[in-house]
Formats: C-alpha cells, sequence, structure tokens
C-alpha cells in the first residue's frame, strides 16, 4: 500500500500533475461564514482505497449508521420499514412517488419520496449537521438494465420495504443520467438547516463542498476555498438551481491519437473504484477481457497496459488541473480500471471514479455555479 508520503512524492514527480495558479474565475464568499468539518467514518491509511462513508441518521431514529457518500448520485435512499413514521410521512400531500438509478451498478430503486431530517455526525456519533430534505424510502429494487435503455421500471423487483439499503448521493448535475429526480432540493449537503447544533443564520452559508482525504468541508468561505483555482459552471436548464456536470480536456494515448484533446463531460465518483469512457469513432486504444470490477460475473473489455489517459479541467487552456495515468504504472490516481466506449452516437465523457481525490481536493459551489481544484491534503477529518 502506498503511504501518503510515498503519495506526495509521486504527485510531484511520476504523475503529470499541474494546478495553474491563475484561476479561471473567481466566486465572492463575503459574509458566508456558516461552515462544518464532517470526518468520514472510515478513516483509511490510503484514502479513497474504498467508498467514503458518512455517519448518518434519518428522522428521530436513534443511533445512526455508517453510509456510503457517493458523488455519481444525488439523494438520500433508504429502505422504507427504516424511515420513523414512514406511513404518516407517506400520506401528507408533499410527499411523491420516486426512483432512484444507479447506472454503474444497473440498480433500481422505487418507492415514496417523503422529507424528513437527515443528521450527520462526527466520528463518535455526535450530531454536527441537520437538513431537511426529501428522502426515498425504497419499497422495492433490484436489477434494472432495461431501464437505461428504455426507461421502464422491470416487472420483478423484490421488495424491499423491510430490506438494508441505506445510501447518500451528494453529486450535481446528474439528471440526465437517468436520475431526473435528482435534483438539488434532494442533496442533504446543500440543504442544511443547523450546523453544531445551531440554526444557521440567514445569508451566512454558501452551499457547497470540499471533498477532503478524510473528510467533507460543508459551507463555503473565504477561508476553506483559500488557494482553490475555479472553473465556471453553465447553468442546468431545465433543472434550475442545478449546474451541468464540468467540462474536461480528454487525451487518450497521444503518440497514435495526437496531443489534440476532446471536449468531455467529467464526472469524479467517490461511489466507484474504476473509471468509465466514452470517445469518438477512430480513437486508437487497445483492450483486454476482465471482470467488471461492478458486477465481477461479467466479462468485458477494459483499457490494457501501457494505454494513457488525461483530463485537464476546464476543457480549453489555460487548464486548473491535470490528471495523467498510464495503465499498469502503478500511481495512485490510476483506477481499478477503465472501461472505453468507443462511439459516436453520445458525447465524449469520463468517469475518473474515485482515485482522482488522491491527489486533488474537489470542491463544488452550488450558489454561484464553480468547480474548484486545489491539491490534497485538506485538513478536514485529518487526525
Amino acid at each position: 500500500m502506498y503511504s501518503f508520503s510515498a503519495f506526495r512524492g509521486l504527485a510531484s514527480g511520476v504523475l503529470a500533475v499541474a494546478v495553474s495558479t491563475a484561476a479561471l474565475a473567481a466566486p465572492v464568499y463575503d459574509g458566508a461564514t456558516a461552515t462544518q468539518c464532517i470526518p468520514f467514518a472510515n478513516p483509511q491509511a490510503v484514502s479513497f482505497t474504498n467508498a467514503p462513508r458518512l455517519n448518518v441518521s434519518v428522522g428521530p431514529a436513534p443511533g445512526y449508521t455508517s453510509v456510503q457518500m457517493d458523488t455519481g448520485s444525488v439523494g438520500v435512499a433508504l429502505s422504507a420499514g427504516k424511515i420513523p413514521d414512514f406511513q404518516a410521512l407517506k400520506a401528507r400531500p408533499d410527499s411523491t412517488p420516486g426512483t432512484q438509478y444507479l447506472s454503474s451498478s444497473k440498480i433500481l430503486w422505487v418507492g415514496t419520496w417523503v422529507r424528513t431530517t437527515v443528521t450527520l455526525r462526527d466520528g463518535k456519533g455526535a450530531p454536527v449537521a441537520v437538513a431537511y430534505v426529501p428522502v426515498l424510502g425504497v419499497e422495492k429494487a433490484g436489477s434494472c438494465p432495461s431501464y437505461q435503455k428504455d426507461g421502464q421500471i422491470c416487472s420483478d423487483l423484490a421488495p424491499a420495504v423491510n430490506g438494508t439499503i441505506f445510501y447518500m448521493g451528494v453529486g450535481f448535475g446528474q439528471e440526465a443520467d437517468f436520475q431526473p429526480q435528482g435534483t438539488p432540493d434532494k442533496n442533504v449537503l446543500l440543504n442544511l438547516v443547523r450546523l453544531n447544533g445551531q440554526p444557521i443564520a440567514a445569508g451566512t452559508l454558501n452551499p457547497g463542498y470540499i471533498i477532503g482525504r478524510q473528510g467533507i468541508q460543508v459551507g463555503l468561505t473565504a477561508a476553506n476555498t483559500a488557494g482553490f483555482s475555479f472553473a465556471k459552471l453553465e447553468p442546468y436548464a431545465q433543472y434550475p438551481g442545478d449546474w451541468l456536470p464540468p467540462k474536461g480536456c480528454l487525451v487518450v494515448n497521444p503518440s497514435e491519437n495526437g496531443d489534440q484533446c476532446v471536449s468531455a463531460n467529467v464526472l469524479v465518483d467517490t461511489g466507484i473504484p474504476q473509471s468509465y469512457m466514452t470517445v469518438p469513432v477512430g480513437t486508437k486504444l487497445t483492450t483486454v477481457q476482465a471482470p467488471d470490477a461492478s458486477e465481477p460475473k461479467k466479462m468485458i473489455g477494459v483499457l490494457a497496459k501501457g494505454n494513457s489517459v488525461s483530463v485537464s479541467f476546464p476543457a480549453t487552456a489555460p487548464f486548473i488541473a491535470t490528471d495523467s495515468f498510464t495503465i499498469g504504472g502503478g500511481t495512485p490516481v490510476e483506477p481499478v480500471q477503465v472501461i472505453p466506449s468507443v462511439v459516436d452516437t453520445r458525447p465524449p465523457f469520463i468517469n475518473t471514479g474515485r482515485h482522482f481525490l488522491r491527489q486533488y481536493q474537489f470542491l463544488y459551489d452550488a450558489k454561484q455555479g464553480y468547480l474548484g481544484i486545489k491539491h490534497q491534503p485538506n485538513p478536514c477529518g485529518e487526525t
């Protein structure tokens, strides 16, 4: 395993990493003072080997549970029977039928969105932040690949009211990825009402977060955003209040395809250790068959050793960050596998997986619409 000191050495040497000192744009945080560090419930010797988790409780339920924090989806999903007073909440007029789809694993959850409190806790279980959001009470669940093809809910989903589903998506701009209900109002980290036991004063919270190695900082201020380089995000016209995923400059095997980059949508996804990539027809790359990291019984084509991948933010220079790796190179930012799709029927895209976060902090400003990048480490959650 890599130590932090070994990683820092790689980040400054072997890895092709660069952060521009000149920000492309600069958000303003005048008056924003509300902020809180929420440590991950699973600190790791090498961060992001596993998906980060947070200690969470829903409603007035006693105790709490460690829940996966996923930037590739939006909203809390919980087996309906685990939500206190679910039937009463379901009967309220502000409850609505709902779905949540995880496109990487082809899992579909079907149930009802009910409004309740979600409490985020520190490593000892003490409450540090409270949100009031719709939570999906999952009543049916199962594998449903056809949902991704035609939007139809599979008829053989299993009852899940008394299941063990508990998941928390905190991403943005994912509605087009078969998540039309994954809107900002369902994101716990963006709809906080209390921090450290106190109500949040009006005008003091700039909703957004910073993902560090061992924790996530909610609430953006001038102090905790210092040193970041920023890129402006585009508004998501169909979903007011949301922002489109960032654009990046994607280069694959420059020795064969040239240095000309492809403008691609980028997702930094804490939920998976692998990477997914869509590139235009004609892109030269080599693949081998391997078990799918999400479905180990399924064999798929993955990039073979020697292929190189580079993605820079934003899509055009000046770049604020560049993340590069070669398959088989053994650097900490290399995903466990890269699953390519060479087609012209879908726009270029790369899901970096979570290994990207071993070298960079990732900032999302939900109010002003900015992506921020800064080298790790981040002090939130560090011991």
